[in-house]
């Protein structure tokens, strides 16, 4: 519990305590396919995220993301299934970026992974695994680096315990500096 409360209290204060700290935030919308003790489901996926740039980490900025994978099916109009199977997450990961120019990049992230497994109605299981992502991009960033960056990417997670289970995921992804 100490640990969280230090945590939290370092990424709250970090402004204050390093007065170079960028604070972003963003997220992505996309498709892809996810599983648990099943066969692959294709499905929407959806994240928020939040990014600290830390001095204390040199170009790996940590993110923390929430992970939101639903069946296709719950969003036809007119469906009579009673049951819609998902996963529901989140994620630590340390993120770097590579320019080409000044305006092209490249991200690859690598994390932690807790995943709630409810492909089934009777299933409520949490997991936990890794996460991979990597994304190309455009950064619309003024001088300052105030702003947004706009990218095409891919994720995928994968857990190590009980029920597996695991997604995959081809999105577009919006990034907000503060």
């Amino acid at each position: 519990m100490k640990l969280k409360i230090f945590f939290t209290a370092i990424i709250m204060f970090s402004s204050s305590l390093f007065s170079q700290t960028d604070f972003s935030i963003g997220g992505f919308a996309g498709g892809g396919s996810f599983k648990g003790n099943s066969t692959s489901v294709g499905g929407f996926t959806t994240s928020l995220f939040a990014e600290v740039n830390l001095p204390l980490f040199q170009e790996v900025f940590p993110r923390l993301s929430f992970i939101f994978v639903k069946d296709f099916n719950a969003l036809l109009p007119n469906t009579n299934q009673p049951y819609n199977p998902y996963l529901l997450g989140a994620s630590f990961k340390g993120v770097t970026t590579q320019y080409f120019d000044n305006k092209i990049f490249l991200e690859e992230g690598v994390g932690l992974l807790a995943l709630n497994d409810r492909t089934f109605s009777d299933t409520d299981i949490w997991d936990y695994g890794i996460v991979l992502s990597i994304s190309v991009g455009y950064d619309i960033r003024n001088f300052d680096l105030k702003g947004f960056k706009i990218s095409v990417g891919a994720e995928y997670g994968l857990t190590f315990f009980q029920t597996l289970p695991q997604y995959s995921s081809v999105h577009l992804l919006i990034h907000y500096t503060i």
